[in-house]
């Protein structure tokens, strides 16, 4: 049989945020499907979600020294769009024009998992902002409902101010996050985490494959291919303690 491997990615090149980014879409694309992932997968994600618990601990603790007044701004700006996105559809949803009533409920439907992303530590919000607006801009529906409400610009306007802050904050404080050791000491963990759990869904999509693993795992390689473009140290010669996936 022909082996079926993942795209390369050397998960240890990401930054600390990026290598909690891509766990933390990685859980939550698999969390739903555990009933018919196999018992080692799913013993795999339960590690992952431990490790990263762990990581996001350490990274809060980092945050703390890293941040400044400039970040704490951007940040009070791009949860004003997203109050505003809430306010509105909120508004909407008494409103006694049908079209925008419903549009205001498709969105409100969409929204109410992400009522509390304000809440998170700054880079932590900004990875489940980034997942946010993908989502947001992969359904038509949505996309619809946003324009039917007048809110579309705003979406817009969420993405730029958190790619604008992404961009200071990690200007800014990379080199405090990445020698923190209340942030690093859980990055190889989490990375190591990452990656047996990819092992344990290549081999089950290999030897095992039925719909559910299938549809995991080129959805998880889709997921690589995009953050393989963010690996930092690119052409250096990848960590000997990271098998080549």
């Amino acid at each position: 049989m022909n082996y079926v491997s993942f795209s390369p990615l050397y998960v240890n090149h990401l930054t600390i945020s990026g290598v909690f980014s891509l766990n933390k879409s990685t859980i939550e694309l698999a969390k739903p499907l555990v009933p018919d992932l196999g018992s080692i997968p799913v013993a795999a994600l339960g590690q992952l979600e431990l490790a990263q618990q762990e990581l996001g601990t350490g990274m809060n603790q980092a945050q703390k020294s890293a941040l400044s007044d400039a970040v704490k701004t951007l940040d009070k700006e791009r949860d004003a769009f997203i109050a505003e996105i809430f306010r509105v559809t909120g508004s909407y949803l008494r409103s006694s024009n049908a079209d925008k009533k419903s549009a205001a409920s498709t969105l409100h439907l969409f929204l109410v998992p992400y009522r509390k992303v304000a809440k998170q530590p700054v880079n932590i919000e900004t990875g489940t902002v980034t997942d946010m607006v993908a989502k947001y801009r992969a359904q038509t529906d949505l996309r619809t409902a946003a324009q039917t409400l007048g809110i579309n610009n705003l979406f817009d306007e969420l993405d730029s101010k958190n790619m604008e802050l992404n961009s200071f904050y990690s200007n800014r404080t990379t080199e405090y996050a990445e020698r923190d050791e209340a942030a690093s000491l859980f990055k190889p963990a989490a990375v190591g985490a990452y990656i047996q759990f990819c092992t344990s869904v290549e081999q089950a999509f290999n030897f095992s494959p039925n719909e559910t693993i299938t549809a995991l795992f080129n959805k998880m390689d889709e997921y690589r291919k995009k953050y393989h473009a963010l690996e930092t140290g690119k052409g250096s010669t990848p960590s000997t303690n990271e098998p080549v996936k």
